[in-house]
């Protein structure tokens, strides 16, 4: 099929030159700009000043320590830094024991109520379901304690760094160690396993699928498998569709496998429809119309004053209507001018916002008991280690996506290597378009951490065999 190959072909060339162009803007936008998370529930930008400019540096630093560690590699030093890491986690959730709040508390509530309270929560978000599902089960298997979903969380990260070594040995045809150290010393995800919430499921099932996708050989199994993870990923977080819609892709332009891609929509729909069955057995219907329409998202993705960020605006009653009218007084100018700054700061505010998720919300119970570390994160304007990490995270964040960069712009050894790296591409590009319309979050990206490790990982392998071979070429080896 010819044409399937020169499609491939011309889509491989724009989702490369893509990811390129926008994280190009993602490291020259954060040079000079800040995107700041108020915690009157609000995205702003600022100027860069120069602790922004020392938390890059100091995480330069960190990459420099990363590849000297990764020249003398052991499974005892690895496993070393995998208990120290754990411990780390344990003793973090243990001085910061925050409560849920906003969306989780709900969820958290109705799981630990064995589904008998937040039965009108769930008419409005239906698709809180399934993490409320999970986590009531979590907790008859173990016990009714807060801190069990939290030690969950740390499970999942550690799953997350395992699937994401292997789905890059998958695509590069070699072991890299340097994905588990950076994947370790990652702040960002070692402080996100405080939030109780959908995000690190939803983003331990993605990688488990770019795992499965991308491996060299494939079995009868995996025919079952992915499309039963995709389905679980898509309920976790029905922006799952464009997961879904990414590996389509793989599978019909890189592996020109139709019967692949019937056989996951074949599983997928008979689980669906298993699904509702039980959804409408465990949510009563209301004769008022209680859920949340999509076009409830789409308006608050379209407000001016917070450019697609949550404004207090969600309501069941909106519609298509009202969002063709929103369009219609924006006009062209306005409605691009909205969707810059949108993605701006979607993608350059580098935190995922775990300053909020990890540390609270400032709340004066927003913690379950007080602790030393407690007392200085309390106050959310002037905690200086709240500022502190936040500036050191971002520069993490700009770090990364610097290296990432470099992996995209140096050519690739294996000729597998692009094929099998594109459906990362598309499940980057899916998400920067859907996030045009709908609402905005910095966590909503978070899915991408294990995306953005992988590709960094390589940059600095790239790197670092570039600087050998030009040593080699001057001292006469090559």
């Amino acid at each position: 099929m010819n044409w399937i190959k020169k499609l491939d072909n011309m889509i491989s060339q724009i989702s490369i030159n893509f990811v390129r162009i926008l994280f190009c803007g993602i490291i020259i936008g954060m040079l000079f700009v800040n995107s700041v998370y108020l915690y009157i529930d609000m995205p702003v930008f600022t100027s860069n000043c120069i602790w922004n400019y020392l938390g890059m540096i100091g995480n330069i630093g960190i990459i420099v320590m990363i590849v000297f560690l990764n020249r003398f590699p052991s499974k005892c030093l690895n496993m070393i830094l995998l208990i120290g890491y754990v411990i780390a986690e344990i003793v973090f959730l243990k001085l910061v024991p925050i409560k849920p709040f906003s969306d989780m508390m709900h969820v958290t509530e109705i799981a630990l109520s064995n589904f008998e309270k937040g039965i009108e929560y769930l008419q409005k978000c239906t698709n809180n379901l399934p993490i409320a599902f999970i986590f009531n089960l979590i907790f008859r298997i173990t016990t009714y304690d807060v801190f069990v979903l939290k030690v969950f969380n740390v499970i999942c990260h550690l799953v997350i760094l395992y699937f994401s070594c292997k789905t890059y040995e998958n695509i590069y045809g070699k072991k890299n160690n340097l994905v588990y150290l950076c994947g370790l010393s990652c702040f960002s995800n070692f402080f996100y396993t405080n939030h109780i919430y959908n995000d690190i499921l939803f983003t331990m099932f993605v990688i488990m699928i770019l795992y499965f996708v991308t491996k060299l050989s494939s079995y009868k199994f995996d025919k079952i498998i992915i499309p039963i993870l995709l389905f679980f990923q898509f309920l976790i977080r029905p922006v799952g569709i464009i997961v879904i819609i990414a590996i389509g892709m793989y599978y019909i332009l890189k592996e020109q496998n139709i019967e692949m891609v019937i056989n996951s929509f074949i599983i997928f729909v008979i689980f669906i429809g298993l699904y509702s069955i039980l959804k409408n057995q465990i949510i009563p219907k209301s004769k008022a119309k209680e859920e949340y329409p999509i076009w409830s998202y789409i308006q608050m993705g379209m407000n001016e004053t917070e450019f697609g960020f949550q404004d207090g605006s969600h309501s069941t009653k909106w519609t298509g209507g009202d969002v063709k009218n929103r369009i219609l007084e924006l006009g062209p100018k306005r409605l691009l001018k909205l969707f810059a700054k949108k993605e701006f700061w979607l993608w350059t505010e580098g935190t995922y916002q775990v300053e909020r998720y990890a540390f609270g919300i400032g709340d004066n119970e927003q913690f379950f008991y007080d602790t030393p570390i407690t007392k200085k994160m309390a106050d959310v304007e002037k905690s200086n280690l709240r500022k502190t990490l936040d500036y050191f995270m971002k520069g993490q964040y700009f770090v990364t996506i610097a290296l990432a960069l470099l992996d995209m712009v140096i050519k690739d050894e294996w000729e597998e290597t692009k094929k099998k790296k594109d459906v990362l591409l598309y499940i980057i590009i899916g998400l920067f378009c859907f996030y045009l319309i709908w609402e905005i979050k910095s966590r909503y990206i978070y899915c991408l951490y294990p995306i953005f490790l992988i590709l960094a990982s390589s940059g600095i392998n790239k790197m670092i065999n570039r600087i050998n071979f030009r040593k080699d070429k001057e001292n006469g080896k090559i």
